[in-house]
């Protein structure tokens, strides 16, 4: 199974190597926030996190995988028409190489107080 989502995820290697690949999925998709947002990406992306910090704090290594065709993931999986497939999440064991220190902008770069 693992192989075949590889593949539906443009044969991104690693996500056939990954342990486990998880489907983030949405039942409703059409409920927006009062802020006019669609909340299935938002909450999605809330659970994910959670997730990913879980997964750290147990020193296993993520990745958001983004970069996959839906239609071919959900017949992989067996996965209803009405469902989304927002993300893959991939989870494992992270290579000794792949733990190097990111590069991260300044503060300054990316907040902006009281105005833009």
């Amino acid at each position: 199974t693992r192989q075949k989502i590889m593949q539906a995820a443009k044969n991104q290697a690693f996500v056939g190597e990954a342990a486990v690949i998880i489907a983030c999925c949405a039942t409703v998709t059409d409920y927006k926030m009062t802020c006019g947002q669609l909340a299935y990406p938002i909450d999605l992306a809330i659970a994910i996190t959670h997730m990913v910090l879980e997964a750290t704090e147990l020193g296993l290594g993520t990745c958001w995988v983004g970069a996959f065709y839906q239609d071919q993931v959900k017949e992989i999986l067996g996965i209803p028409k009405n469902v989304c497939v927002v993300e893959l999440l991939a989870l494992g064991y992270a290579k000794p190489d792949l733990k190097a220190e990111q590069i991260r902008k300044d503060l300054e770069e990316i907040v902006r107080y009281e105005h833009w």
